[in-house]
């Protein structure tokens, strides 16, 4: 026998205890303590949605095993520094990866679409506009300060999301800005534009009726040398205004925007314009409309949130976007102004709200204006001119219709997705003198988008069913009858003079 040979068998030296183990299991111990004594998060900021919430607990759902899923979902939504090991997780696997020209693809755009040529009725569309810096041209670092800037800016940046057609698997980032590649589909933006002429055959010259389609980051900040991943918006949006109605007024918020790109239009993380970016659509849309828009430099007070990371950020967790960031400007004007809005199954009631959500910070920043979505948000303003203007849009409107408190009596603020009544009956009534459609390049060539602008014009709403506890059905009469809620489509008159 070999005389260092020690017997594997041989049990520890006299004395030893293994205190490694006793460490680590007190240390799972405290992780796991700490993790269910803490107060739980109701919400993610970073992921812009509500937690999983403790389920309740009785023996059904003990026996079916929902309390034990529902209770997995819980413990893994809120536990302790969640976002940062989230985002540290996405750091390591993004490490795996090699960013060629420091950019970063995720998927691909939608396929590209021929758009059609503008119908020869029509007059053949203007010159595509330089951009103050070159179309596609590869931005700097940060934009030097000048005259219109408050602040140093981050360098412009993204667009897309859900509520706009974000295409969730084609979003390109270069040196930390991210864009949705445009894919389109000219015969969507066809029927869009149809859609918009159909209010304006019912209006006639009482109302004017005028149509913006907002080009997004990609069609300026996109690098020439991956511009074929992209289709053209320019050509979108020109093949949408060419199939406009004599009567219809296309506004040309692609020039106003192409003429300041050096500028911080469009942020670096979100999918949404900057505030800054919408005052150039609405120097357009005044040019349009006939009046003087107000001076960015000169007539506002200019305000800002720190700290903000957007939609694309959230669905890419990126690295060099969340050292990039953003902030959100807006832009109060010297007018009053006062806001009311109509809830979801409550539009025929109004409640106080506010035009700039002041309180909002980090990813909720997009929020300080009017301070998120809702079916109808009324302004009303010290102005006393007795002009009114509807404006039909999606996220994009929301930067962009404050802009208007100089030059309207009221502001109807119409979200095509979540409007419950008819909107022809709703424009008669309230005497509205202008209506903008407002929607991105995206939005305008989306079939959701597009159905909704048809929807709107003569639907009635329908309060949701609500089925009675067991304890009160015995207390309804039968003899009673369900209320009756009036229609609002044209021609219905007759049938509600029968009913009363």
């Amino acid at each position: 026998m070999l005389p260092n040979h020690k017997d594997e068998n041989e049990s520890p030296p006299k004395g030893s205890f293994p205190w490694q183990m006793i460490l680590f299991t007190a240390a799972l111990t405290a992780v796991g303590l700490f993790s269910l004594l803490l107060e739980k998060p109701a919400v993610s900021e970073m992921e812009q949605r509500e937690l999983a919430k403790m389920p309740a607990l009785n023996w059904q759902t003990w026996f079916d095993g929902t309390f034990s899923r529902e209770f997995d979902a819980f413990y893994a939504d809120t536990f302790p520094m969640r976002d940062l090991l989230v985002t540290f997780s996405s750091s390591m696997k993004e490490s795996l990866g090699v960013r060629y020209d420091d950019v970063r693809i995720l998927g691909s755009a939608d396929a590209p679409v021929d758009l059609p040529d503008a119908p020869s009725s029509q007059p053949e569309p203007v010159s595509r506009p330089e951009t103050s810096q070159g179309q596609g041209q590869e931005q700097s670092s940060q934009p030097e300060e000048n005259s219109s800037s408050t602040a140093s800016v981050p360098p412009p940046a993204p667009a897309g999301e859900d509520d706009i057609g974000i295409n969730n698997s084609g979003i390109f980032i270069y040196k930390g800005m991210g864009m949705s590649l445009f894919g389109g589909n000219a015969s969507v933006g066809q029927v869009y534009a149809e859609n918009i002429n159909a209010y304006h055959e019912v209006f006639g010259d009482s109302v004017r009726v005028f149509s913006m389609v907002v080009p997004t980051s990609a069609e300026f900040y996109l690098p020439e040398k991956y511009q074929e991943l992209s289709n053209s918006e320019w050509d979108a949006i020109q093949g949408i205004y060419s199939h406009l109605a004599d009567g219809v007024t296309g506004v040309d918020a692609y020039s106003a925007i192409a003429a300041h790109t050096d500028e911080y239009l469009y942020f670096n993380t979100d999918h949404h314009w900057t505030g800054r970016g919408a005052y150039y659509a609405y120097t357009a849309f005044a040019k349009a409309a006939g009046f003087q828009p107000l001076n960015i430099q000169t007539d506002y007070t200019i305000k800002k949130i720190d700290n903000f990371l957007g939609s694309l950020y959230r669905q890419t967790q990126d690295s060099k976007m969340r050292e990039r960031g953003d902030f959100v400007e807006y832009f109060i004007p010297a007018v009053e102004a006062s806001a009311l809005i109509t809830f979801k199954d409550q539009p025929y009631t109004k409640s106080n709200w506010t035009v700039w959500a002041e309180g909002v910070s980090g990813g909720n920043g997009y929020l300080v204006f009017l301070c998120g979505d809702a079916p109808m948000i009324q302004i009303d303003t010290g102005v006393h001119n007795g002009k009114s203007i509807v404006i039909v849009k999606e996220s994009y409107g929301n930067a962009f219709a404050p802009f208007l408190i100089p030059h309207y009596e009221h502001i109807y603020v119409v979200d095509e997705r979540h409007f419950q009544t008819s909107l022809v009956e709703f424009i008669e009534q309230n005497g509205v003198n202008d209506l903008l459609f407002l929607n991105n390049a995206f939005s305008a060539m989306t079939a959701y988008h597009v159905h909704n602008l048809q929807k709107l014009m003569y639907q009635v709403y329908v309060p949701p069913v609500i089925e009675p506890e067991e304890s009160q059905v015995e207390s309804v009469p039968e003899e009673e009858e369900e209320p009756k809620w009036r229609g609002v489509r044209r021609g219905d008159e007759d049938d509600e003079d029968e009913d009363d």
